[in-house]
């Protein structure tokens, strides 16, 4: 019975020790993804793209993509109005609408790669915590000799 007892314990250090460097390796990938969308926010998880599905990275590029959707305005043209090329923003309102919606992009994709740098790393410590604490035991447990 006992040396039931003794595998039963061995198995669980070993797999609790194989699951934390599995844990580790999976944690480890998603700091290395957390640090590149922290480098380059913009491209982070939009691809380069705004809620608006225009490219956030160049203004210029937004631009033309705003002036080929038409007019930024919602519902029906107002009376005396043209519904043309006339009633499109003008360069400095789809500036302004650029800059806002580049920089929420930035802040979103900077909040969740430090959530997530932040997480990874805390999960990489407790799991090297416990695969020490672990491996420890199992190597204590296995230079006491069996009676």
């Amino acid at each position: 019975m006992d040396r039931i007892n003794s595998r039963i314990s061995q198995v669980y250090g070993y797999a609790v020790c194989l699951i934390t460097v599995v844990v580790m390796l999976i944690a480890i990938k998603q700091v290395v993804d957390a640090a590149f969308d922290l480098s380059d926010p913009i491209r982070a998880d939009g691809g380069g793209y705004g809620r608006m599905g225009r490219p956030i990275t160049n203004f210029e590029l937004y631009k033309m993509e705003a002036r080929r959707q038409g007019p930024t305005r919602n519902g029906p043209t107002p009376a005396g109005e043209k519904a043309s090329s006339d009633s499109a923003a003008s360069d400095a309102e789809l500036k302004t609408m650029y800059d806002a919606e580049r920089e929420a992009a930035i802040g979103n994709a900077r909040f969740r790669a430090i959530r997530s740098l932040v997480g990874n790393i805390l999960l990489i410590v407790l799991a090297g915590i416990l695969f020490g604490i672990h491996w420890r035991w199992l190597r204590a447990r296995d230079s006491i000799p069996l009676t």
